[in-house]
C-alpha cells in the first residue's frame, strides 16, 4: 500500500493530454517497408496509453475515497479517529490509498483465449442481445451499441487470414499492383464498459455524419464482460520498382496507396446489462471503442456490425 496525492484538475488535464496524443499517433500511416519499425514502435506506444495509462488516470478520477467513506462500528476505531493520518503533501491536493500494489488495470476476468473460445461455443458465454435491426425497410426504427470500457484488457488474439490472402500478399511483392488483406481475432476482457443503446431511423445519410438518432430513447448501462472483436485490414497500392531489378526485384515505391479498415463483433457480459435513460447532468465519460449495428443497416464511418 502506497500513498496517492495528487491535484484532480491537473489528472484530467493528464487525461485530455493522453487522449490527444493517443488520437494523433493512432491516425499516423506508413506503408513504406522501410518505416515497418517506426510504425511498430507507434502501435506499442498507442497499446501502452490506452490499455495501461488511460485506465489508470480513469481510476484516480473515478475515485471516491475522498467523498465517500464508510464509518466503522461504535467502539471500533478507524482513520478518521486516528491520531496520525495520512495528509497529501500540498493545500488543495486529494490523498488516497493505492488499491493496486503494480501500476496498470487489475485483471479481474479468470479465463484464457482458449477457455472463453469453448465458453461460448459450449454456450455458458451468451451474448448481449443483438441491436434490433430496419430489416432493409426505409424510415424503420433500428438499435445501435456504443462501448466505453472503463479498463480495457487483451486476453489474446489470432490470425485468421485465409491462406489464398496470404499468397497474394507474398505475390504483391516486386509487382507492379498488390493486394495486402489481413483478418485478426481479439478477446478484450472489458471493466465497467458504459454500453449506450441509441435508436436509429434507417434512411439515407452521409457516412461521415452518421444517421439520424432519436436522443429522447437513448439508454446506457455499466457492465463488465469479454469483447470478441473480428478486424479486416486491406491496403491495394500501385508501385514501380526502383534500381537494378537483378539486384533486389522487389524493391519498389507506392504511387499510390489506400488503405480500410472494417470490424464485427459481440459482447458477452458476465451479468445481464440494465438499461435506464441516459442522464445528461455534467459528468465525466470514458471514450467510445466501438459501434455496432446489424448487417441491415450500414454502418457510418469508424462503425461495425454486430457478429453472434
Amino acid at each position: 500500500m502506497v500513498l496517492l496525492a495528487f491535484d484532480r484538475n491537473r489528472v484530467d488535464s493528464l487525461r485530455l493530454a493522453l487522449d490527444t496524443a493517443l488520437d494523433e499517433l493512432s491516425g499516423i500511416r506508413n506503408d513504406e517497408p522501410e518505416a515497418a519499425d517506426t510504425m511498430r514502435t507507434l502501435a506499442s506506444a498507442c497499446r501502452a496509453i490506452s490499455d495501461v495509462w488511460l485506465p489508470r488516470v480513469h481510476d484516480v478520477l473515478a475515485s471516491t475515497a475522498m467523498t465517500r467513506c464508510t464509518r466503522s462500528a461504535p467502539g471500533v476505531v478507524d482513520i478518521a479517529q486516528a491520531s496520525t493520518r495520512p495528509a497529501a503533501p500540498h493545500p488543495g491536493w486529494e490523498a488516497m490509498r493505492d488499491p493496486t500494489p503494480v501500476y496498470g488495470p487489475p485483471a479481474p476476468q479468470t479465463r484464457s483465449f482458449d477457455e472463453v473460445l469453448s465458453d461460448i461455443r459450449s454456450g455458458s458465454l451468451q451474448p448481449m442481445a443483438a441491436p434490433l435491426d430496419a430489416n432493409g425497410r426505409a424510415g424503420a426504427r433500428y438499435t445501435s451499441l456504443a462501448f466505453a470500457p472503463g479498463t480495457k484488457r487483451e486476453i489474446g488474439h489470432v490470425d485468421l487470414t485465409p491462406d489464398a490472402l496470404k499468397l497474394i500478399d507474398f505475390l504483391s511483392d516486386g509487382v507492379p499492383v498488390g493486394w495486402r488483406e489481413t483478418h485478426t481475432m481479439t478477446i478484450y476482457y472489458l471493466t465497467d464498459a458504459r454500453v449506450t443503446q441509441s435508436v436509429r431511423v434507417l434512411n439515407a445519410y452521409p457516412r461521415d455524419q452518421g444517421p439520424e438518432t432519436l436522443t429522447n430513447l437513448t439508454t446506457e448501462a455499466v457492465v463488465s464482460g469479454y469483447m470478441v472483436i473480428f478486424s479486416e485490414s486491406t491496403t491495394a497500392e500501385v508501385t514501380m520498382g526502383i534500381g537494378p531489378g537483378e539486384q533486389d526485384p522487389t524493391a519498389s515505391f507506392a504511387l499510390a496507396s489506400q488503405s480500410t479498415e472494417s470490424y464485427s463483433g459481440a459482447f458477452y457480459p458476465d451479468d445481464p446489462p440494465d438499461f435506464q435513460p441516459i442522464t445528461h447532468e455534467p459528468r465525466f465519460v470514458n471514450q467510445t471503442k466501438w459501434t455496432f449495428s446489424k448487417a441491415a443497416a450500414p454502418p457510418a464511418d469508424g462503425e461495425g456490425t454486430w457478429q453472434s
